[in-house]
């Protein structure tokens, strides 16, 4: 009997069972970070579950799973967790504190790459630690060759086809029962869910994310607080850096194409909606499926160098998101789009989207985009060229890399710290202020290797990239110290970069 044939089904006691919104951004995290350990470029017997936790909260009786945190990956059938990983679980809460938007930790995610939908025992013993603490704590499990594949159902008179989201969402029966009876290992059921913002568009985008990746060579996606599984060396007198065990090469065809048709339906019900709710819930999903469309296309004419195009895309997409008032999504693609025109010098083209999120920003109180929107208006003041505007642009870099750091982003307060110190170097001849800023950026850059924001993904952030920054950074620190006429500033400086306890 297989693991699927085996699984229990629900009975008519668990309809009470509280159901689940997955926000599709979380639902790309889990898909990534999945992918990144088992795909079709990756034998089959090299491929390797991965771990995670799930981040949201309980409203009008319904879970919503608002992000992911992958954790850590283990072997082919299972996962463990060690004291560092149960830290970063810890880190991971108090920042939600902190952030005082009610999120904390509602479950776990997990992969069985190639093996079906199911709990293992260790599954179920892993759910009852979360569920014994909050009996709304839920358990995904993701196989990505499920992903995509087309069935047939039965609805009615009718036969729908639907595709397959590669996942179920399992909850403990009874968490009092004895975990030694002989029938606990059919002690879960599945809970019902809707993944929000999922339409034939969103797997296209997250293609499209993962031939980015690809193309650099970087990792799909880090886990909280990753160094990766890098070995890394450093000679003492030339300072070179050897990173090897990088994650296995992945090709573009690691998830199962899904035919963008227009007959397409996913499996999802509308399981909370009443009728009334049902119709606003659908003109939302075809405005979301709209945008989606526009992204795509719009990343798609960039790609062919047809920047106005694309650019024409994306704003249309981000006032559709405006429509139906999503402002994490309309921040989301105004950073994408603000970086896509400075990427083609349409520098006012950039500053009218700057602008924007700056604004947005500012009224959501969201300090990542509100620290990007600065470092950006910095960014472009420089590029321009024109020293009478270099105050004003310092003076926005570091008050963006203030908001950085307030909101733990590191690398993006190291990326500031570091700018600045060049305007002082290069354009300035000021060594002085180069070594304050670029000691700054040194630490933050440093701090960044043991705390990664889950809104930074450019890649020169990512752990390997960052050590290159770092040992490039502090042997120019090295060399320009010694060039500062203050001697008191200089003695400070040095004494301050030898207590620096590196992360690498």
């Amino acid at each position: 009997m297989t693991e699927q044939e085996k699984q229990p089904e629900t009975s008519e006691t668990h309809l009470t069972d509280k159901a689940v919104v997955l926000r599709a951004e979380a639902y790309k995290t889990i898909i990534l970070y999945a992918s990144r350990y088992a795909n079709a470029s990756i034998p089959k017997e090299d491929w390797k579950e991965i771990y995670g936790i799930l981040v949201g909260h309980v409203k009008d009786e319904i879970v919503f799973v608002e992000r992911a945190e992958a954790l850590t990956y283990g072997h082919a059938t299972d996962v463990q967790l060690d004291a560092k990983h149960y830290g970063f679980i810890e880190q991971i809460q108090e920042k939600l504190d902190q952030e005082k938007r009610g999120y904390y930790i509602i479950g776990w995610f997990h992969s069985h790459p190639g093996l079906g939908l199911f709990f293992s025992y260790v599954d179920l013993i892993n759910q009852l630690g979360f569920q014994a603490r909050n009996e709304d704590s839920i358990g995904l499990v993701f196989d990505h060759t499920l992903l995509g594949k087309k069935k047939v159902e039965q609805i009615g008179d009718n036969r729908l086809t639907k595709y397959d989201t590669g996942f179920e969402i399992y909850r403990l029966t009874d968490v009092n029962m004895d975990v030694n009876a002989p029938e606990y290992d059919e002690n879960y059921h599945k809970i019902d869910y809707i993944v929000e913002g999922l339409n034939k568009f969103f797997f296209a985008n997250v293609l499209t994310e993962i031939s980015s990746l690809v193309a650099a060579g970087k990792p799909l996606e880090t886990a909280y607080g990753e160094l990766s599984s890098l070995e890394t060396t450093i000679a003492n007198d030339n300072k070179e850096i050897s990173l090897n065990s990088n994650p296995p090469s992945i090709n573009q065809d690691l998830l199962t194409e899904i035919p963008k048709s227009d007959e397409m339906v996913f499996d999802v019900d509308d399981f909370f909606y009443t009728e009334a709710t049902n119709k606003k819930a659908k003109k939302i999903s075809v405005i979301k499926e709209k945008a989606d469309l526009l992204v795509y296309e719009g990343n798609k004419a960039f790609k062919q160098k047809d920047s106005f195009t694309g650019i024409e895309k994306f704003r249309t997409a981000i006032k559709q998101y405006q429509k139906i008032n999503d402002p994490d999504r309309v921040l989301e693609l105004l950073n994408q789009v603000c970086e896509k025109c400075l990427l083609n010098d349409h520098l006012n083209l950039a500053e009218e989207f700057i602008e924007e999120m700056l604004t947005l920003a500012k009224k959501e109180n969201q300090l990542f985009y509100r620290g990007k929107a600065k470092y950006l208006k910095g960014y472009i003041l420089l590029k321009i060229g024109d020293n009478r505007n270099l105050q004003h642009a310092l003076e926005y870099i570091q008050e963006g890399a203030v908001d950085y750091i307030k909101e733990n982003d590191f690398a993006g307060a190291g990326m500031c710290f570091h700018k600045i110190g060049s305007i002082y170097q290069l354009r300035l001849n000021d060594m002085d202020s180069a070594c304050l800023f670029y000691k700054e950026a040194i630490v933050n850059y440093n701090n960044a290797l043991q705390s990664q924001h889950s809104l930074r993904k450019s890649l020169w952030s990512k752990p390997e990239s960052l050590i290159s920054k770092l040992i490039e950074l502090v042997d120019l620190f090295k060399e320009l110290v010694f060039k500062i006429e203050d001697e008191g500033l200089k003695k400070k400086l040095i004494k301050e970069f030898k207590e620096i306890s590196f992360n690498y």
